[in-house]
């Protein structure tokens, strides 16, 4: 019985920590600056680490906030790369990127002081049936398409340090040293908590129309 109880205990106490070292998360949604269309899989990493994420099929996010790190980079293949610094706090971060072959405005060549002309200018012409035939790169548009997708996220205690662990619940409870690691990020040492891995696979038919996600 002294066994089952102190079994109990453990595990209330790894839920005491967990619920203590959560991270706060940022979320929202990136969409496409001129037809405000959302982004699917645009890739989000915090600049000079590994750790992102990407966006789903409804072009929304989920980010887990990290000490240290305050800037944000948006990146799609077609897009103009954006960061943004992101202010701590911040819980929603609702992003729009800028398609990397808009047209703006006119352009004025000061030195024999000619206008660029819009009007019948066939590399304008040509811009817009590409800004226009974009929606046929979508996704939904092919008839059939399938991808697969695999997500880590790991919770960790930070600042662990060997006098730390000679304190308190640390010390009462001696295995948590053995699972002590190295952050590959800070260089400091982390005690894990929680693991979580899951993949999956997304089959998409357009006709009759059909999504799941296996």
């Amino acid at each position: 019985m002294k066994q089952r109880n102190r079994t109990y205990y453990v595990l209330f106490l790894l839920l005491m920590l967990l619920s203590t070292g959560a991270k706060a998360q940022i979320k929202g949604i990136v969409t496409d600056s001129v037809t405000h269309e959302p982004l699917m899989l645009v890739s989000i990493q915090y600049k000079g680490s590994s750790y992102g994420t990407r966006t789903n099929e409804e072009g929304k996010y989920r980010l887990a906030a990290r000490q240290g790190l305050d800037e944000v980079t948006f990146s799609y293949l077609g897009y103009i790369t954006k960061t943004i610094k992101v202010k701590p706090g911040t819980t929603t971060l609702d992003v729009q990127l800028c398609p990397d072959n808009i047209v703006l405005g006119e352009l004025v060549v000061k030195p024999k002081r000619e206008h660029y002309s819009r009007k019948n200018n066939p590399a304008v012409d040509f811009m817009r049936k590409v800004i226009e035939h974009k929606k046929a790169l979508k996704l939904e548009e092919n008839d059939y398409y399938q991808y697969q997708k695999y997500e880590k996220m790991k919770m960790s205690l930070n600042d662990i340090t060997p006098e730390k662990m000679e304190k308190g619940l640390y010390k009462k409870f001696a295995f948590f040293k053995d699972q002590v690691e190295e952050s590959t990020l800070s260089g400091k040492l982390i005690l894990p908590i929680s693991i979580k891995e899951t993949a999956s696979r997304t089959i998409y038919r357009k006709n009759p129309k059909s999504k799941k996600t296996i």
